[in-house]
């Protein structure tokens, strides 16, 4: 797998092959209670939204997703 650098902004390919990683890190910020407003904000968010525009049937747009584990997150407790 190709380093994570935040240097440059990575190629279509590279998102594709680190996006569970930036995935995780929503799963962080979900867990550490961050706002949308703020994760907004964060390297992981325009990833993720820079892989939804370029593929969007296969990859979900990282408002649904963060929604989505802040739903699963409120179940488990």
């Amino acid at each position: 797998m190709a380093a994570i650098t935040f240097t440059h902004d990575p190629s279509i390919a590279e998102l594709c092959e680190t996006e569970a990683v930036y995935t995780r890190a929503m799963h962080y910020l979900v867990a550490d209670g961050v706002k949308e407003k703020e994760a907004r904000k964060s390297v992981c968010w325009r990833r993720l939204y820079t892989l939804h525009q370029a593929l969007p049937k296969r990859y979900e747009d990282p408002q649904t997703l963060f929604h989505s584990l802040q739903a699963h997150r409120r179940g488990l407790r």
